[in-house]
């Protein structure tokens, strides 16, 4: 059996996908924090469901999913296994011909954005999928059936700001790409599912977030914390964890020290998160 953990995708597909994080997931409810990525999540085995407006809606066997501004309610059958695709910057329009800030908030069905005949390629894959343990096998089919649509998947050029510029002003950011700054913001929407400033805010809790790791109680309190992060205080940092994850700061990470299974995507090795997420974590 494919063991959990981070696999490196084809190299034609090293372009568009940064990796494959195969993982178990225990059963029950659990809280998925705010996201920054889209990712193409496959369910192998078992079944996940997502609570919208209340009501429970489950997830297809691959489904493409945008980043969200928010934690997500959901549940996962006992038994149930997943393999998760980070998509890189300009992966989406490449692979799918759409922009990624179109997926934002959003898990659909791959069928839905594919033509006839990658709808036909889908589902002799879905067909074929392994039950349980041939994970070795449905990994590299996988890997084919992503080649064999991004053939016919017209290319749509996102905006991609390097981490290292996401500082900059707005009206400096738009010079460095040679555009006014009303038409960096709009493209930068289209790209990234959300304006520049929330984005912003975003990407710093999710960077506090992988720097305080997995069950990992931190040396300094939460005041100085706070300020090395670039909060303004405590409280606001306070705010802002609790509006991505659902939890208070010491709610969370006394979750992830004990061993409620709610908590999982916390347990992800930190370092092995950073792999698969990129610097910005989740």
């Amino acid at each position: 059996m494919l063991p959990d953990g981070i696999h490196l995708p084809s190299p034609g597909l090293a372009d568009c996908v940064r990796s494959a994080l195969v993982t178990h997931l225990p059963g029950g409810r659990y809280i998925l924090p705010a996201a920054l990525h889209p990712v193409l999540l496959v369910i192998v085995q078992g079944g996940i469901v997502v609570l919208r407006d209340g009501v429970e809606v489950p997830l297809p066997r691959l489904a493409l999913c945008g980043g969200t501004r928010g934690p997500r309610d959901a549940r996962a059958e006992a038994g149930t296994r997943i393999v998760t695709l980070s998509l890189l910057p300009g992966g989406v329009g490449a692979l799918f011909g759409m922009p990624a800030g179109a997926l934002m908030e959003e898990a659909v069905d791959l069928a839905e954005v594919l033509d006839g005949a990658g709808r036909g390629l889908l589902a002799r894959f879905v067909d074929g999928l392994a039950p349980a343990a041939a994970m070795q096998v449905d990994l590299p089919r996988l890997w084919g059936l992503l080649e064999a649509l991004r053939c016919g998947a017209g290319d749509r050029a996102d905006l991609w700001v390097p981490p290292s510029l996401l500082s900059l002003p707005g009206a400096a950011l738009a010079a460095q790409f040679g555009l006014g700054q009303r038409q960096f913001e709009r493209r930068f929407r289209e790209s990234y599912g959300q304006p520049l400033r929330s984005y912003r805010q975003q990407l710093r809790c999710s960077r506090l977030l992988l720097a305080l790791g997995a069950a990992m109680r931190p040396a300094d309190g939460w005041a100085e914390i706070a300020v090395a992060a670039g909060y303004a205080d405590q409280a606001h940092l306070c705010r802002d964890v609790r509006r991505f994850t659902g939890h208070s700061p010491a709610g969370l990470l006394a979750g992830v020290a004990g061993d409620d299974p709610a908590f999982w995507p916390y347990r992800i090795d930190p370092v092995m998160r950073a792999r698969h997420f990129g610097p910005s974590g989740f």
